[in-house]
């Protein structure tokens, strides 16, 4: 890339590697699942989240979360907070620029919802969209990037901490994506 002389040339090559880089962290990450190597720790839910909502305003996104009481919940926290954030950042490219995070809790289950007030998806595709390499986005600009696995890892990473993942279309538009997380 460094002996490329076009600037724009450049930097096309390294948006490319870049997501490259990406893919191939997905892909390693849903493979791994199977076998992780970071053990189940008591984990404060609510500190979790708002660390990854820091990251995205930190990058400038409008991202939406009132801090809220110690949550304790028993999970692998790297692997949570990659499936949070995934989330976070479907909403925020495909929500319209931002997204509101809201954790509750009831006495058997804790919830953790991502919501926006984008598009949404067609009722007949929330399904698909957790296949991997489906892309409701056939364009594949550099924009809204990713291959299709963000749903894919964050599901397969809430499911193997015992819990789910469910995506509804908001009243009024927009996207609901909700971890349900059983409390032990």
């Amino acid at each position: 890339i460094e002996s490329v002389e076009d600037e724009e040339d450049r930097a096309r090559m390294a948006d490319t590697i870049d997501e490259m880089n990406r893919t191939l962290d997905d892909i390693l990450s849903l493979a791994r699942l199977g076998r992780p190597s970071e053990p189940p720790t008591e984990t404060d839910l609510s500190a979790l989240i708002d660390a990854v909502v820091d990251d995205f305003r930190d990058l400038g996104h409008a991202v939406a979360y009132q801090d809220g009481q110690r949550l304790i919940v028993r999970l692998r926290p790297a692997l949570m907070r990659r499936a949070v954030r995934n989330l976070i950042e479907n909403a925020v490219k495909y929500g319209g620029g931002s997204s509101e995070v809201l954790l509750t809790s009831e006495a058997s289950q804790v919830r953790i919802e991502v919501a926006d007030r984008g598009p949404g998806i067609p009722a007949d595709q929330i399904a698909a969209v957790f296949d991997p390499f489906t892309r409701l986005d056939p364009s594949r600009n550099r924009t809204t990037g990713g291959v299709g696995l963000g749903l894919t890892l964050a599901r397969a990473i809430v499911r193997e901490a015992g819990g789910d993942i469910a995506l509804a279309n908001r009243a009024g538009g927009g996207l609901s994506a909700t971890i349900t997380l059983a409390r032990r």
